[in-house]
């Protein structure tokens, strides 16, 4: 059987390693591979005032976090909201996700990628994944097969994501993709996150939406929202 949250890290890995290792023109004002600043394991963004939408608001799905700041931590460039968290750092666990659509959208790409790059990914894996004690396992021993990742070399291919769709969002679940620059070619790379609510944040699941399969590489379709 095919682990889920195993298959996603590892996919994760794989499309950042096909990302364009120069600033991305996909859409936008984008972090190519040697633009982001590098900060550590992160730094927060302060929150700003800011209408919170709801689901009566057109845009409850897809409009974007404002405020964002790309951020390069282990290598990658990691997106840092105003208005959507994360609002706590503890190592290479980020925390404290507004419960929106935007919120998931931050957490998913800060989990999938600390999960798949961070050295600390142990401390990840403990703080927040909602997985069953295969998946956990599979996932722990995926990453102690694996290389040990350079900050250094994945810094000259990772790139940020250029745009998302929230597929399925409720106050205790989502399913998120992110898409990727990829080349040769105007197509995109997509990844897929399941994520759950629980004590009060985001944490990434092995269960996934069953009307969000997995999406094969291509143009960027208008039902995404560029960042």
């Amino acid at each position: 059987m095919i682990v889920a949250l195993v298959v996603s890290a590892v996919a994760v890995t794989l499309l950042a390693r096909s990302c364009d290792p120069t600033p991305s023109s996909v859409g936008g004002s984008r972090v190519g591979a040697s633009t982001a600043p590098s900060a550590a394991k992160g730094s927060l963004v302060p929150q700003i005032p800011h209408r919170t939408l709801t689901p009566a608001d057109p845009d409850y799905l897809t409009a974007a976090p404002q405020g964002i700041s790309w951020q390069r931590v282990d290598g990658v460039p990691l997106p840092f909201s105003a208005t959507d968290g994360p609002t706590r750092i503890q190592g290479a666990v980020t925390g404290g996700y507004s419960n929106s659509p935007q919120g998931a959208v931050l957490a998913a790409a800060q989990i999938a990628f600390r999960l798949a790059f961070s050295p600390d990914y142990q401390a990840v894996v403990d703080a927040q994944t909602d997985v069953s004690d295969s998946t956990r396992a599979q996932l722990v021993a995926a990453r102690e097969a694996g290389p040990q990742p350079d900050p250094a070399v994945i810094a000259q291919f990772a790139a940020a994501p250029v745009a998302f769709r929230v597929s399925a969002f409720a106050d205790n679940h989502a399913t998120v993709y992110l898409a990727y620059p990829r080349t040769p070619g105007a197509q995109v790379r997509f990844s897929r996150s399941a994520l759950i609510w629980e004590g009060g944040d985001w944490r990434y699941s092995d269960q996934f939406d069953s009307h969000s399969p997995p999406l094969p590489d291509a143009a960027l379709p208008d039902t995404f929202t560029r960042f």
